[in-house]
């Protein structure tokens, strides 16, 4: 570890002091011993052990050399302002007379300089110096100090507080000491966030260096994409010979990205990250992609990937078709699953926070829920999400073929097996997720060799001594209760402790009905607005024991058929003919209250009446079924029909 001492000459300002040490391990943290000593407290000619000396100024490089066996150890520190207050600074009018006040004539010099090298030439600064005539600073009226007292005179203060130590210092210490780490270098870019640049042009230089040694180890150099990198301020770093043949520009750096790319493209390429945009760009379509480039959690620059759309999609189909043929994908996020009840909410939430960790998961639910939706959602959101995910089923295998699948084989490890033997499931699944569907069908004898996997990261394929490391994340399901497989001797007890670090439950569908015509309407699409109201009803009301999976069945039927399935349809008849009863039963009590409008009259009211009268309201009724429903009431001894022209009339 290097040593990096900051001197003064006393402790007179040791707030000073402590500020500039705390700057030093910001940026530098553990890569250096930072420590102060002042030349006041040390003995004459004392030699003090360092790998590096700060001074504040320029005089103090020669005081040092009683100090340290060579001065080429001795570098002054330049200091900025902080930029949060600039704005403040620069508002000032132009033409001001501004009083710079500090608590010595070097350090109020060289706030004066610092703020006319930020391009302060607006405004005549005046240095105050203690001593000089007070009548020279007649007429002014602002300061600006760090933090020192002002003149009496002064009638508006601009506080700048104490002054960092600038990037070209810290540019020195790491070149000087070698302290070329990532870390270090992201937290320079962090700190050139806080505080005022003086040599712009240095600190530009440094960054696009970085950025080039940087992103070229990550980008490969003979790669079929064109590549072309860009700082910050969209300025090229680096541009591969494909990118060059693509834009039709050469590799020059530093070269803003406008002078080639129209209005379109810059807009497009200003936004938020993309990827696998279609462009048209000069009479081609490309596939484009931007990538954000970090060093560690600091945005430095940005990547465009461009590939001619034909080479695109051979590239992509044979991709997608090996990949499927492997089973080594997730296609399914959390954004794919409905989440609209609180109990399907509270297991989204926990398989969320699961994600963000490696712990192993075990989901358990009823068939049909969507086990291994949410095992690939949770694959897609953690840090292994580029990674291969293998899924397989445990009970759709027998114990011997299971095995082998996932853990593989050496050649001749039993009749039948491969001459080159294979990888197992374990080994395919390197870096990334396995999940293993319904875990409660797997043998007492796998579950044993499942629990080393688990315990020591390690596997062994059949017919092997050898002992391969593993870096996956397991995640188990299972529709069955585990705990009674316990009890039962079917389940190992300590392997279920090791499989259920983070359990998730997902909740029946008939637990959320609230989530049933949202599914519906995501299985059906436009169809959905066929459904009749009695048919949403029934959907809601039905039991759904085969859950998601039912309800997606359900859903093919009526696709095909235009109805729903004869189980779910009993339950809709049921309901159209509970509303039929009801409708029929307004009807009744709308015709009862005509007649007894119009029993007080000496003819009543006759059935073509009624039915005009029903018009009005908005009911069709045909005659003959009027006639039915007055001879019912008739029967129930409600009305009395008379005969002739005597009408209809109630007799209660």
């Amino acid at each position: 570890m290097k040593t990096v001492c900051l001197v003064f000459n006393n402790r007179e300002n040791f707030a000073v002091c402590d500020l500039l040490l705390r700057n030093l391990k910001y940026v530098l943290e553990n890569e250096i011993e930072a420590k102060i000593c002042f030349l006041e407290e040390l003995r004459h000619a004392e030699i003090v052990d360092a790998d590096l000396f700060v001074v504040l100024y320029e005089d103090r490089v020669y005081a040092m050399k009683e100090y340290t066996a060579s001065l080429d150890k001795v570098i002054v520190m330049g200091r900025t302002i902080q930029r949060q207050f600039l704005p403040e600074v620069f508002s000032i009018p132009e033409g001001t007379n501004v009083l710079v006040v500090n608590d010595s004539r070097e350090s109020t010099l060289q706030v004066a300089n610092n703020l006319y090298e930020l391009g302060l030439n607006h405004l005549n600064l005046i240095p105050y110096l203690a001593g000089e005539n007070p009548a020279q600073y007649a007429g002014t009226t602002i300061a600006i100090t760090p933090d020192e007292k002002v003149p009496s005179f002064i009638q508006k203060v601009i506080n700048i507080q104490n002054r960092y130590i600038d990037v070209d210092t810290f540019i020195t210490i790491i070149n000087k000491l070698g302290l070329h780490s990532e870390r270090v270098t992201r937290n320079l870019l962090q700190y050139t966030q806080l505080v005022a640049e003086n040599n712009k042009g240095i600190n530009q230089h440094y960054v696009a260096e970085h950025l080039k040694t940087e992103m070229l180890k990550r980008t490969i150099r003979d790669t079929q994409n064109g590549v072309l990198i860009m700082d910050r301020e969209l300025r090229t770093v680096y541009v591969n010979e494909k990118a060059q043949t693509f834009l039709g520009i050469d590799d020059r750096e530093g070269v803003s990205i406008s002078t080639f790319f129209d209005g379109a493209m810059l807009e497009l390429i200003c936004g938020e990250e993309f990827d696998n945009r279609l462009v048209k760009f000069r009479g081609s379509n490309y596939i484009i992609t931007k990538i954000d480039v970090k060093i560690v959690d600091q945005v430095v620059g940005y990547s465009l990937l461009f590939n001619d759309v034909k080479d695109f999609k051979n590239i992509e189909n044979a991709l997608n078709k090996q990949l499927v043929k492997s089973g080594l994908i997730a296609k399914y996020t959390f954004d794919d699953i409905c989440c609209e009840s609180r109990a399907m909410g509270k297991a989204m939430e926990i398989a969320k926070k699961a994600a963000l960790s490696d712990y192993t998961v075990l989901v358990s639910g009823e068939s049909g829920t969507g086990k291994e939706m949410i095992a690939q959602s949770i694959h897609n959101y953690s840090w292994r999400s580029s990674q291969p995910f293998v899924a397989i089923n445990c009970a759709a295998l027998p114990e011997s073929l299971l095995e082998s699948e996932l853990f593989g084989y050496e050649k001749g490890a039993f009749t039948g097996a491969s001459a080159n033997g294979k990888p197992g499931l374990f080994e395919q699944a390197s870096k990334g997720t396995i999940f293993l569907d319904e875990i409660g069908d797997m043998s007492l004898n796998l579950q044993a060799r499942l629990l080393r996997v688990l315990q020591e990261k390690q596997i062994m394929r059949l017919g092997s001594d050898k002992v391969i490391d593993v870096d996956i994340r397991i995640i188990a399901a299972t529709n069955k209760d585990l705990r009674e497989a316990i009890e039962q001797k079917a389940f190992r007890e300590d392997l279920y402790y090791r499989l259920s670090n983070i359990p998730v439950e997902l909740p029946p569908l008939r637990e959320r009905p609230e989530e049933i015509l949202t599914l519906m309407k995501e299985f059906l699409g436009a169809v959905y607005e066929k459904l009749h109201e009695e048919e949403k009803r029934a959907l809601r009301a039905y039991a759904w024991p085969g859950n998601v999976r039912e309800l997606k069945n359900a859903a093919d039927y009526y696709m095909l058929l235009g109805e729903l399935p004869k189980g779910i349809g009993v339950q809709q008849q049921a309901q159209r003919f509970l509303r039929s009863q009801e409708k029929e039963t307004d009807i009744r009590n709308m015709v009862l209250s005509i007649i007894r409008t119009h029993t007080e009259t000496d003819c009543g009211i006759g059935r073509t009446a009624i039915l005009w009268e029903l018009k009005q309201r908005g009911i069709q009724l045909s005659d003959d079924k009027a006639r039915k429903l007055l001879h019912r009431m008739e029967a129930e001894g409600v009305i009395e029909i008379g005969k002739g022209r005597k009408g209809c009339r109630a007799l209660c």
